[in-house]
């Protein structure tokens, strides 16, 4: 499980610790029993000394019941092959490939086959109106016509290795709508929130925390 920032120039790892958000949950110190359990006393009394026994041997089988890993990893649910854009694409052209393949993202890649960006909809959408991010309207001549001019860049991403646990918790902390996956420098998938909540449907016994 990696994750990585791509762009224009830059292709660097992200450490776990600065991809998601401190734990709010602190340890705590131990606290000593106010009252300690009188093992004569539930000795002494068969009622309670069978509890104990029973909740014993309970404990005991369900500790050596096998568990099946539920992990699903990021190749499992991500879409591929994966429909892109070209750096050179107009915005119109982009909006026209957003309703003919009815999807809300889509990444930006080189000729290469380098990812340098990824491009929403509504970033699309936005700027053919003339609004900027802080709905300001642009004057005429300062409209965007290039996919380059309103893309996100750079981009985190994600090897196909990764649990798709840690990419809901991306979704969540990082506020963001798509993920592309990356295997050897090249995008091999996406993943988008849908995918999340569909792999949570298919596999309903899922944990949700990893």
């Amino acid at each position: 499980m990696t994750f990585f920032v791509q762009g224009l120039s830059i292709h660097e790892q992200m450490p776990f610790g600065r991809v998601f958000k401190k734990s709010a949950v602190k340890e705590t110190d131990a606290v000593d029993a106010i009252h300690g359990l009188d093992e004569t006393e539930h000795r002494n009394d068969p009622v309670k000394h069978g509890q104990q026994h029973d909740a014993a041997q309970a404990y005991q089988s369900i500790k050596h019941v096998p568990r099946t890993p539920n992990v699903v990893l990021a190749e499992h649910i991500m879409t591929s092959p994966v429909v892109t854009l070209d750096p050179q694409a107009t915005t119109s052209k982009a909006l026209t490939l957003f309703r003919s393949s009815q999807l809300r993202h889509l990444p930006v890649v080189s000729s290469t086959g380098e990812l340098v960006g990824i491009v929403s909809e509504r970033d699309v959408l936005r700027h053919l109106a003339g609004i900027t991010e802080s709905y300001q309207q642009l004057a005429e001549a300062h409209k965007v016509k290039r996919v380059t001019d309103v893309m996100q860049s750079p981009v985190l991403t994600a090897s196909g290795d990764t649990d798709v646990r840690y990419v809901a918790r991306l979704f969540v902390e990082q506020r963001i709508g798509a993920l592309p996956i990356i295997t050897e420098g090249v995008i091999a998938g996406i993943i988008t929130r849908s995918d999340v909540l569909k792999a949570v449907m298919r596999h309903f016994v899922l944990e949700l925390w990893a």
